[in-house]
């Protein structure tokens, strides 16, 4: 875990450096998403089932499923694996993840810079 400090460095000094606008601030979102997490990794998601109520599940995320626009936003999507389909999930709805150093470092400079 890194600490706020640690977070805010990362940020300023790698994410976003020469960041002149939102959309270059988006750009340096996705390219470090794009770059640096690792796949796949495993969450839990919370799915909505057909009747409308929703289901914790264990799930495999496979990778980035996002363009340059999604980080304008509070919210990107991954690709989880479904069987022999992948399917676009919300960050949002994932808890639990247990992936490499690297991707939980960015995950954690992602939720300080959306609050």
């Amino acid at each position: 875990m890194l600490t706020e400090e640690e977070i805010k460095q990362k940020i300023d000094y790698e994410i976003i450096v020469d960041a002149y606008d939102d959309d270059e601030v988006s750009m340096g979102w996705y390219y470090t998403m794009h770059d640096d997490l690792e796949f796949p990794f495993e969450a839990t998601a919370a799915l909505k089932k057909r009747d409308g109520t929703i289901e914790s599940k264990q799930v495999t995320i496979t990778g980035l499923d996002a363009d340059v626009e999604s980080f304008k936003g509070q919210d990107f999507h991954l690709e989880m694996a479904d069987g022999d389909y992948v399917k676009p999930i919300p960050y949002s709805k994932l808890s639990s993840i247990k992936a490499s150093e690297q991707t939980m470092a960015i995950f954690q400079c992602w939720d300080f810079w959306v609050k």
